[in-house]
């Protein structure tokens, strides 16, 4: 039967990001914008505005809105990124995210074996890793690093990776040059941080962010490994692994590397080298409940 009244998809073409989600999860809902405007304190002229685009909230008034929606960590996130600011929970401390987070981690490690695979948060803290990375890692940098791991630590300073690397330099000023994007973009204490501690270690090469920035930039990046059958190239591949990519943050980051002649990593008589109760080896999330 043909009826008269607009569609979802109708009322929702709002030439604002911000204003279709707002209005799908009122819908959704069954709110009214009179009741909207009651809860949130604002006219409903307001909410009018808000939803057509022609006002744009403020931090406070979409965070209460995702409030008022009971909305989950996935869907706040989208709403406060569609009103331009970042979102405010992440995969580390929201429970209802963590196991199904830590779940997608391990196996994504697993399935890579027996070849190294890896989690990261988005500043290269090492949170999690399976045999084959650790295979690969404990021969060839200093142990001192593999305490409190950092993926940028292991491969740019003088007793990490970097002596190694046929393509070392480069890779330092292409990992250094997105570590200050980042850095700069979040204001992150840990960003900030992390560049001191490079610097301090001598990791950062001359003219890196002129060198850095004639790269291309990728998520994957290659590894020319010298070794006695000469350079093996490796390339690590990385995949954002979030609730909705790009949007919690911090992300946390699944990488794997491979040999680009297809061959193995790591043997298996340096996977049973390793020792079975490693403290990196399959750690699970914090927050994990």
């Amino acid at each position: 039967m043909k009826t008269n009244s607009p569609t979802l998809v109708e009322h929702s073409r709002s030439e604002s990001p911000f204003g279709r989600l707002m209005h799908f999860w009122r819908k959704t809902l069954g709110m009214s914008q009179e009741r909207l405007s009651e809860d949130l304190g604002v006219s409903t002229r307001h909410i009018s505005f808000l939803e057509t685009g022609r006002s744009q909230p403020s931090r406070l008034v979409a965070a209460a809105l995702a409030d008022c929606f009971g909305l989950s960590a996935r869907d706040r996130a989208y709403l406060l990124t569609a009103a331009g600011f970042s979102a405010d929970q992440s995969v580390f401390d929201t429970p209802e995210l963590a196991v199904w987070m830590n779940k997608s981690m391990q196996n994504a490690m697993s399935r890579a074996e027996p070849e190294p695979a890896f989690a990261l948060d988005n500043f290269g803290r090492v949170i999690s890793v399976n045999r084959a990375w650790l295979a690969f890692m404990i021969p060839r940098v200093d142990a001192a690093l593999l305490e409190s791991p950092n993926m940028y630590e292991l491969v740019m300073t003088p007793n990490g990776l970097r002596p190694q690397l046929h393509n070392g330099m480069a890779l330092s000023c292409g990992l250094a040059l997105y570590l200050t994007m980042e850095t700069l973009q979040s204001d992150d204490p840990q960003g900030w941080a992390m560049l001191e501690r490079l610097e301090a270690a001598g990791a950062l090469p001359e003219g890196w962010q002129q060198l850095g920035r004639r790269l291309i930039h990728t998520s994957d990046y290659p590894l020319a490994l010298n070794t006695e059958e000469g350079i093996v190239n490796l390339t690590v591949y990385n995949d954002t692994l979030s609730s909705t990519s790009q949007l919690v943050q911090p992300r946390l980051l699944i990488g794997r590397i491979y040999r680009d002649d297809y061959k193995r990593v790591v043997t298996d008589e340096e996977l049973a080298a390793v020792p079975e109760d490693h403290p990196l080896l399959y750690r699970p999330l914090i927050g994990e409940g």
